[in-house]
Formats: structure tokens, sequence, C-alpha cells
């Protein structure tokens, strides 16, 4: 078992008294570091498998650490009798066992980001504020902990009486309201300290406020508790969705005794790549540092290249020559990581035009579809009759001629919509409607399979014809969708209910289709954030410009080193080839835009960077152009050739910095950042 490990990996697993932080960098193996370390406390019979609790943030990263635990058992033990998964997923299964003493009923809703919408607009008046501005930041609020018990606000608290009404939690409640059960019951309290003798948790710097409090009520008493979190203060970059890397920080602060071991052999990337990582992140002063060395000590690879363009069409042109030029008919080894999403769309253009086939990942996703959301509506309907989000959000799909009126009418005559329409006094055009819709969910569902109950509830209440006999060109599509979430999804649970609930604890980094999960063909192109955890071949990281990467609200915030974190997590999601690149002159929402390079490629140390068309200067500090020597290493020139005058930064002592655009022998045509596109004469020009 420890004999695959490196010394340092072995530490962290054999390390098993008392609190530990493993501050594990991209690419050092910490999900073999987690598995084996619950693998080894088995087999020493350091407890029994329901007595770990393991941690972790998606549904994806807690089935991978299933599978590999149950590779690990042997037959040992049984590794599904561990209590290993989300922060939601075990927190919704402590409250549901304790439903009544949390103030709930045990078959109580989870409520998505829609159903959340629905109940603010009932409890909204008039207000400069939309609905997705109230879930977000009732969202943050519970996501502080039990801090938003405290919260006074008439609003917040409309709702929070509106979810109860309707037995209904958000997805901030699950964590919270465990919180407040632990809190206020001692008992139930003890019960879960004493089962959990080994908690471990995965991404550490991911966690909120609510996350460390159940952490700290768990291991609270105890003074040398076993709780194990392997993160990477280096790789904090939510913090917009309420993560404090203070927790990473402060550990051993937090937890007295705590030993701090450092995972750095990286077996992704080449010594090049990580020598300009870890010269990157060396910026930054929150941290507890590490540096990332590469098993391959003999080759250092490629250094990585830093283009400098005159324009956006440029970059998305060089870019696309360099990927045809690599003369493979595997695209799948590059992806293209941008800072915004919005930067996408030159390169889908070019893309298209030259032939490149891509995959954009992230543009919508599956469990967001609208058709993937009707069907789950209408299998909560089926098994939760008093879910009144549901039943609005299905009861005109297909249409039925239920208006505002008539929805009024059945809130008059039952406790919830589906009782009001069996009891409603209806027109008779009405009644027979509404009993054709009560009649298709009259059936066995409970005898059948999920999968079969499933396609029977939407093929009788017509859901299925919809799209069968829709002239729309994306209804095709949508029935795919439909088969793909029955056959492929539904199929695998024992229950609806299983499920569903299932469904409601799909996070962000989760929701994606199964298509966009599979290798097909395609350049990759995400968002930075959407591209943790990944790793490709050749990397292409476009507009590291001034006010796009770091972004003007991060400069004026003073959040640059999350955001240099951001860049540390983009290079190092290269194995082989990472390429940077700024353009002078860019496009944005309708307005042509000079930016200087971005400060992170000035503080990378240049032994392991490759400039193409001359040396980048520091924005803060006097232009002083420098030629780029070719003679100082050999490497495999990419992009524009650093011998021609197009694409070289140059200064005016007017004008200020630019870059040439243009030759036209005597004249050049330059893109400053200030002043726009000007033609001088060539002996103004410092080159």
């Amino acid at each position: 078992m420890l004999e695959n490990l490196n010394p340092e990996q072995q530490k962290a697993v054999c390390t098993t008294d008392g609190p530990l932080l493993v501050l594990s960098g991209a690419g050092t193996g910490k999900t073999r570091v987690l598995t084996t370390r619950i693998a080894y406390i088995l087999n020493q019979n350091l407890c029994q498998p329901w007595q770990i609790l393991a941690l972790t943030f998606t549904n994806k990263a807690a089935n991978e650490m299933k599978n590999r635990l149950a590779d690990l058992s042997n037959g040992q033990w049984y590794a599904g009798d561990i209590w290993c998964g989300t922060f939601h997923s075990m927190c919704l299964r402590i409250l549901r066992a304790n439903a009544e003493r949390a103030g709930l009923r045990r078959d109580f809703l989870i409520f998505g980001e829609d159903d959340q919408k629905n109940v603010i607009k009932t409890l909204l008046n008039t207000t400069t504020k939309t609905p997705s501005d109230y879930v977000e930041e009732f969202s943050a609020t519970k996501d502080k902990g039990l801090i938003a018990l405290q919260n006074k606000d008439k609003l917040f608290n409309a709702y929070n009486a509106e979810l109860s009404r309707l037995n209904a939690v958000d997805f901030g409640d699950i964590i919270l309201k465990v919180l407040e059960l632990l809190d206020k019951n001692p008992d139930i309290l003890s019960r879960y300290q004493n089962q959990f003798k080994y908690i471990l948790v995965d991404e550490f710097q991911d966690t909120n406020n609510a996350q460390m409090e159940l952490l700290e009520l768990l291991t609270r008493g105890n003074t040398h508790p076993n709780i194990c979190c392997v993160g990477d203060d280096d790789q904090s970059i939510y913090s917009w969705r309420g993560a404090e890397i203070k927790h990473i920080l402060n550990f051993d602060k937090n937890f007295c005794g705590t030993q701090i071991i450092r995972l750095e052999t990286n077996y992704r990337s080449t010594a090049n790549i990580l020598g300009a990582a870890n010269s990157l992140i060396r910026h930054n002063r929150g941290r507890l540092g590490k540096d990332l060395r590469a098993t391959d000590i003999a080759h250092s690879g490629e250094p990585v290249y830093i283009l400098t363009l005159p324009s956006d069409w440029d970059e998305a042109r060089i870019i696309s020559d360099a990927i045809l030029r690599d003369g493979t008919s595997d695209f799948s080894k590059f992806a293209l990581l941008i800072r915004a999403g919005s930067l996408s769309r030159i390169f889908e253009e070019e893309f298209a035009a030259r032939g490149i086939p891509y995959r954009l990942i992230g543009a919508t996703k599956f469990y967001d579809r609208m058709e993937i959301r009707d069907v789950i509506a209408y299998l909560r309907l089926l098994v939760h009759p008093f879910d009144d989000m549901s039943f609005l959000r299905v009861i005109a799909k297909p249409r039925r001629g239920f208006g505002d009126k008539a929805i009024e009418k059945l809130r008059a005559s039952g406790p919830n919509l589906m009782s009001g329409l069996r009891n409603a006094p209806l027109a008779p055009k009405l009644r027979a409607a509404a009993d054709e819709f009560l009649s298709a969910f009259d059936f066995d569902w409970n005898s059948m399979s999920p999968r079969d109950a499933a396609q029977t509830l939407l093929d009788r209440v017509g859901y299925t014809k919809i799209w069968s006999e829709s002239k729309e060109p994306d209804a095709p599509e949508r029935l795919s969708h439909i088969r793909e979430l029955i056959t492929s999804v539904i199929s695998k649970y024992d229950t609806l209910s299983e499920f569903l609930e299932q469904a409601a604890l799909m996070t962000t980094d989760d929701n994606d289709s199964a298509d966009t999960q599979q290798n097909t063909n395609t350049v990759s192109i995400m968002t930075i954030h959407a591209a943790k955890g990944l790793e490709f071949n050749t990397v292409f990281l476009p507009a590291w410009e001034e006010g796009i990467f770091p972004n003007d609200k991060a400069i004026n915030e003073g959040a640059i080193e999350e955001e240099r974190r951001l860049a540390y997590v983009a290079i190092t999601r290269a194995q082989k080839r990472c390429i940077i690149s700024n353009a002078m002159s860019r496009l944005i929402f309708g307005s042509r835009q000079y930016n200087s390079p971005s400060r992170f490629i000035t503080e990378m140390d240049n032994k392991f960077l490759d400039f193409q068309g001359g040396t980048i200067q520091r924005v803060y500090q006097p232009y002083q152009a420098q030629q780029y020597s070719q003679n100082e290493k050999t490497t495999k020139t990419i992009s524009i050739n650093s011998g021609s005058t197009i694409g070289k930064l140059v200064s005016h002592d007017e004008l200020g910095c630019g870059v040439v655009i243009e030759d036209n022998g005597a004249i050049l045509t330059i893109a400053f950042k200030t002043r726009g596109i000007k033609k001088v004469a060539r002996e103004f020009i410092h080159f």
C-alpha cells in the first residue's frame, strides 16, 4: 500500500495521531494520499469504517474517493460504511436522521436556485434588486454560519418562514440547520463527536465559515482531535463563493499541536512550467510556503512562452496557427483558459473559421437546461405532491389554461396546489384539464423501476409529446437530453427519492452533462475557475493584461493575491507546454482598449520564460525595452518572428508605451496604451 508513495506522501498517510495539515500542491497526488490514509487507518484497526468522516466539495470528487477506497479494501472492510461525501450530502444525512429535532418534517424538500427565486418573487413588492440578487445575498449570509440566525432583515426572515411553510430548505440551510441542531442539542452533538474518530477534509482551502464551524463543533472539547485537512493555500480562488483562506492559514492556531506536511513533488508538469508558477506565487504574502518540483529533473522541458501581439484578432490567429501547426489530429490535448467567459467569442469565431473543433465548457450545464429542470419538477411533484414550486413550473407544460386567477382559486381550496386542484370549483373546461393532469399522476410508480416510472409519467402528462411534435430546431437535442437523464442517470438509482436528493445536491463543479466529461477530440475552452483540477498537454492563456487579468475589480479592491493564485492555477494546468499571450489592442464590450501586459508576466523569473517579440517590462516602471536574445537558450518558436518590428514593444517620449502593428519603413503604426493607434516616424520611437 505504501510502496507506491513517495516519502512525503508516506509521512502524510502514517501520521494518524492528532491534527494534521497536508499542504498539497497542484499535481502532487492528494487524492491518493487521502484514500491511502483512510485505508491505512482501517488496516491498522484504529477505528471502524463508520467512524471515519471524509468530506469533499463535489460529488465527482466524492465518487472518485469511494471508488478508490473500494479498490483498496481487499475485502477487509466495506467502503460503503465510510461516511464519505460532500459537506452538504453528509449534513443532509444528519438532518434527515434528526429532522424533528431540527424543526423539520422528514420528507422536507431541497430548493434549488429557481425555487428560491420563485419564493422571493411572491414576497417582493417594489425593489431595485432582482430575485437573483437576493438569492446570492441570502446564500452568502447562510454560508457565514450560526451568525445567519441572528439576521433581522425583514425579507430574509419572511423568506425563511415561507420555506418552512413549504416544508423546504435551501442549499445554505443544509449546513446551517445542522449547526443549529448540534449547537442546541448537546446529546446529538456528543453522539456524532463520539462516532467520528477520524475526520478528513479535501480541498480545505475552499471551506466557508459554516463548514469551518461544523468541523469545530465536531472536534469541540477534544484537545488532540484526529482531523486531517488537505489543501493548497496557493489554489484558494473561491472567495466569491464564501471560501476563507484564513482557515488554512490559521489551521495550526485553531487546532493546537498541528503537524504540517508539504507535498511538493509534482507528477504533472515540467520543471520550467513549475519554475514559472513557483516564481509567480512567491509574490503572495498570505501563504504558508512551498515549492513544487518536477519528477523529471534531467529535462526541464520547454520554457513558458510569452507572446505579445498587436490585437486580439492576431492573438486568436496565432493560437489557431499553433494548434494547426502541431500536425496532430488529437485536439483534446489543447485547452484555452480564459479569465472571463466574455473573452471566448473571438476564439470561437476563429476556430470555427479555421475548422478547429472546440467545446465551450460551462456554457449551459446539463442540470441547468430547461427540459431537465422540467423533468425533475414533474418527478418531484410525483414523489412530493405538496411541492407547490414544482406544480407552478409544470402546470403549463403543456399549456392547460391555468392563469393567475385560477392558481389563486387553487391556493384557497387546499393546503397545497395539488390538493387545491382536486377540490377547487372550476369551470367545466378547466375541471377537465385538472382531472386529466391529476390522473396522469395516478399510477403505481412505487412498484416500477425509477427509469420506467419517470418515462411513464412524462408520457402520461404529455411532456414527451411536446418535444416530439415541436418544430423548434433544438427539439431533437432536448429529447436526447431527456433520454440521457432517464437512461444514464435515473436508471442508476434504486428509488426516485434517492435520485431527486442527489440531483438537488449537484454543485457547480458536478453540473456537467455526460458528453462534456468524455474525451472528445476537441479543443477545450473554459474559464480558469472551471479548469481547476484538470490538466492538459498544452495550455493557452490569452488576455494576460492589466484590467483583464488581474481584473479592474481586484486591482481597485486590493484583491491581487487571489488573482495571482488564479494565475498560478492556470499555469499548473499545463503538462508539457504553456503559452501566455497579451494583446496591446483588444475589443471589450464594443470598445477598443489598450492595456499594459499583466504584472503577473513580469513577476515570473525570466529564466523559465521565452519572450517572443521582446521582454515585457513591469508596468509600474519607466519603459525600457529589452530585446530578448535567442542565443540565451534554444527554444521551439511557435509564434511571431522575433526579428520583425511588428509586435515589438516600443515607447515614445510623449505618447508612452505601445506595440508596433504595421511597419511601412520610415513610418510605423503603433497601438499606444493610453493614446490609441497613431502613425509615428521611426526616428522618434525607442526600441
